[in-house]
C-alpha cells in the first residue's frame, strides 16, 4: 500500500497518492451508485469509470461515501425498490471499484467553510468537495442540485450530466 501525506488517513483502493499521480479524482456516492444502480447518467458514469481504470486513475472519497452508499441502498431495500439481495450485491460491487477512502488532517474545517460560503445546510456534499481541494483534483458528482448551487465557483467540480455518451 502507498504511503499517505502527513495528515492522512487511508483505506481500500490502490494507486499512487502523491501529487504527482497521473491522474486522481474525488467521487461522491450519488457517482459511485450509478456505477450499481440503472439510474440517469449510469451509462456515462460507467464509461468515465472505464477510462479512468484504464488510464491508472486514482479514485478516492471521503469515509463519509461508505455510509452514505449504505444508507440509499438500504433505503431502496426498504422502499421496496430493490429485494435485499439486490442492495446486499449492489453495497458489494461498490466495494468491489477500490475506491480509496481518505480522511485529510483538517478535512471537517475544510467542508464546514465551504458549507458557510455557498450556503448549504448540511456538510455533506462540501465533505466530498473539501476532499478534492486539499488534494487539488477534481471532484465528480452525479447530484445536480450540488452542481447548482456551487456552479462556477469551484472549477474542479465536474457534473456527469454534462458529459456526451460515447458513440453520440
Amino acid at each position: 500500500m502507498p504511503s499517505a501525506r502527513p495528515g492522512m488517513l487511508l483505506a481500500g483502493g490502490s494507486g499512487a497518492m502523491d501529487k504527482e499521480a497521473a491522474s486522481l479524482v474525488v467521487v461522491d456516492a450519488s457517482f459511485a451508485l450509478k456505477l450499481v444502480l440503472p439510474e440517469d447518467y449510469s451509462e456515462r458514469v460507467q464509461q468515465v469509470w472505464e477510462s479512468w481504470v484504464k488510464k491508472g486513475t486514482d479514485i478516492s472519497a471521503p469515509y463519509l461515501l461508505t455510509y452514505e452508499v449504505v444508507s440509499v441502498l438500504r433505503n431502496k431495500v426498504f422502499r421496496g425498490e430493490l429485494s435485499s439481495e439486490e442492495g446486499e450485491a449492489a453495497l458489494l460491487a461498490i466495494n468491489a471499484q477500490g475506491i480509496r477512502l481518505l480522511h485529510t488532517e483538517g478535512l471537517e474545517q475544510v467542508a464546514w467553510d465551504l458549507a458557510k460560503e455557498f450556503n448549504r445546510p448540511a456538510a455533506y456534499d462540501t465533505s466530498y468537495l473539501a476532499l478534492a481541494q486539499v488534494l487539488e483534483c477534481e471532484f465528480w458528482t452525479a447530484d445536480a442540485k450540488l452542481k447548482n448551487a456551487v456552479r462556477g465557483n469551484l472549477h474542479h467540480l465536474r457534473w456527469v450530466g454534462e458529459l456526451p455518451l460515447s458513440g453520440s
